[in-house]
């Protein structure tokens, strides 16, 4: 069976197989194939598992971008909605070749590799780009591999979070996040690229929300209790500041819950990813939240700083 016959066959389970044990089945496959082509994951190299610290947040590993392939729902839905929005973009831009700007694109390019078995180079062109020249020559090699070279416009090493594009790209995808958008650089990064977007383009994901709610810390794994906050950012392709949010907490409270932020990401259109589904979306306990500050509002701030995430204080 040859390489790229197999990596057809899996594209095709992750795009449409809707039985999760298929879709875990199928990103196994496709995590082993690129793995022993590339020797990223299994490599003892300590160069292949070292983060990169940058002024916006932290670049994580090409070992531990590697194993993301792995979070079956994650990698089946962001290549459904990037699917979706290629499609989208043929749509926007008729006759055109979509430009695609892959930042952060890992050792893998797992949002674009198996995408170019679906189309052609005449009708899509990457651009990868990504802070480890490990993970740069791990994917180009995939490509050659795979008989797919021709899908690529260039291989360039550098910050997302800095980097400008030379030409507007119809599409940007850039998928560098943990849950509550800590530690990594997502938000700095889509503040920096999506200005760069042609006019109509389209940001992958679309739209990542996070909000605050109390939760019952004896209850979250029977009959979960939410009591909602309201929502402390969303950030998007529009998104060009993140203020500060003051929520009201509601009166009469039982003491004994906690504060938890929830994510929730619109990779494209109706293409969601929801509590729980993810390692993305799994909530983040704010575990040193203390009801003995007391008050009746709480602000939470992004901070975009070389440690993203929030913080947060009673008022």
């Amino acid at each position: 069976m040859t390489h790229i016959y197999q990596l057809t066959q899996i594209t095709k389970e992750l795009l449409l197989a809707d039985d999760q044990e298929r879709l875990r089945k199928a990103a196994t496959r496709l995590h082993s194939l690129f793995s022993n082509l590339t020797g990223i994951d299994d490599s003892i190299d300590p160069v292949d598992s070292q983060d990169t610290l940058l002024q916006k947040g932290k670049a994580i590993s090409p070992n531990d971008a590697a194993r993301c392939v792995l979070d079956h729902t994650r990698t089946s839905k962001f290549l459904r909605g990037t699917h979706t929005a290629l499609i989208e973009a043929q749509k926007r831009f008729p006759n055109e070749r979509i430009e695609v700007l892959y930042a952060g694109c890992g050792p893998f390019g797992t949002l674009a590799i198996p995408l170019a078995t679906q189309f052609s180079a005449s009708q899509v062109q990457f651009t990868l780009l990504d802070i480890h020249e490990r993970s740069l020559t791990s994917v180009e090699r995939l490509f050659q591999t795979f008989g797919l070279r021709d899908h690529v416009r260039d291989y360039i090493q550098a910050d997302a979070a800095s980097y400008v594009h030379q030409n507007p790209p119809h599409v940007i995808i850039t998928e560098t996040m943990q849950r509550g958008l800590e530690k990594e650089p997502q938000a700095a990064i889509t503040l920096n690229l999506a200005p760069q977007l042609r006019q109509g383009g389209i940001f992958i994901p679309e739209q990542i929300t996070i909000d605050a709610c109390l939760y019952d810390p004896s209850k979250e794994f029977s009959h979960r209790v939410r009591i909602s906050l309201g929502p402390i950012l969303e950030l998007a392709a529009e998104t060009s500041y993140m203020p500060a949010v003051v929520l009201d907490i509601p009166g009469e409270v039982d003491q004994s819950l906690g504060l938890m932020l929830r994510t929730k990401i619109r990779v494209f259109e109706s293409v969601v990813l929801d509590e729980y589904e993810t390692g993305l979306t799994h909530p983040v306990i704010l575990h040193d939240f203390s009801w003995t500050e007391g008050g009746t509002r709480i602000e939470f701030a992004y901070s975009l700083g070389s440690e993203p995430g929030f913080k947060y204080r009673w008022l």
